[in-house]
């Protein structure tokens, strides 16, 4: 009879432990932040171009896109934003911005808070003094996005690199 307690107690105890450890898996999905076009669909990379690349920019143009950005993690990060084009001399007279952010050259940033949803309306502004150049071809332009955690200015060390660099084209 003793052995028969015994096994019925190291069954029950077996049994507990594969509840208690089957239980003890995460909670919620991992922790990300995630990209989508129409706030249905999310997903941790941006599929689209959010500019078309096949027409062409004359000087005074003002073009706007709007993606939706979701942080799900526990901290604060921004979103920043960075203007490529295969035409230097279209590239150069370019300004961007974020609706609630920066208005700059090339690039600039907007934050987003932990555990947050932001809808980032962009617009992208061709000087009304770009010159012939500027029309030569499709503009060709990437609007590069990329999710940052750091608090230094991005956009300096960025435009820093492509200076050295020499870079005429970014990869998206």
């Amino acid at each position: 009879m003793t052995r028969n307690v015994s096994v019925c107690w190291v069954t029950g105890l077996a049994t507990l432990a594969c509840v208690l450890l089957i239980g003890a898996g995460p909670s919620r999905p991992v922790p990300s932040v995630s990209y989508s076009s129409d706030a249905e669909s999310w997903t941790r990379t941006l599929s689209d171009p959010l500019f078309d690349n096949d027409i062409r920019w004359v000087p005074g143009d003002r073009r706007s896109t709007e993606l939706h950005v979701s942080n799900d993690t526990d901290d604060d990060g921004r979103l920043v934003l960075f203007v490529e084009s295969r035409n230097p001399a279209l590239r150069e007279m370019l300004t961007l911005s974020v609706e609630g952010g920066d208005q700059a050259v090339r690039c600039t940033h907007i934050s987003v808070p932990a555990h947050e949803t932001l809808l980032v309306e962009t617009t992208l502004e061709l000087n009304v003094e770009a010159s012939n150049e500027t029309q030569s071809a499709t503009a060709g332009i990437d609007l590069l996005v990329q999710w940052d955690k750091e608090d230094d200015d991005v956009c300096v060390g960025w435009a820093l690199r492509n200076l050295v660099d020499g870079q005429e084209e970014a990869q998206p």
